[in-house]
């Protein structure tokens, strides 16, 4: 792997992790608003533009992610199964945030891991 291709794959793991920080805070505020009527929970979209820019590197060997950040939609959802017309489902959004930590978790632990790697390299010289 050459240094520029280590600098890439530390540059996607972080703006993954950035993107777990941004929709930790909105999981949290979704779920903090469970009980005010006429709430709409919020949603992030990040994996989708980060593959495309991931797919965007294969064919180009250009890896830009400068201009990438995490997106914050707002669910609005007409077919609302509550009275108040409040949107969150307080058991998907505790799904949602625990996954949201294992995803971290593991973003994390490959960053970790390929410092670990690089500074084996470096002992190895």
């Amino acid at each position: 792997m050459r240094i520029d291709g280590m600098h890439n794959f530390t540059n996607v793991l972080g703006s993954a992790m950035q993107a777990t920080v941004v929709r930790d805070n909105v999981i949290s505020n979704n779920i903090a608003n469970v009980d005010t009527p006429g709430f709409k929970r919020s949603v992030v979209r990040f994996e989708d533009m980060l593959a495309d820019a991931v797919q965007n590197f294969r064919r180009t060997g250009a890896l830009d992610l400068s201009t990438l950040r995490p997106q914050i939609h707002r669910e609005y959802d007409f077919l609302n199964y509550r009275i108040d017309e409040n949107n969150v489902d307080i058991e998907f959004e505790m799904v949602q945030l625990y996954q949201n930590s294992m995803r971290f978790d593991v973003l994390s632990g490959g960053i970790i891991h390929h410092y670990r790697l690089i500074n084996m390299a470096i002992a190895a010289m």
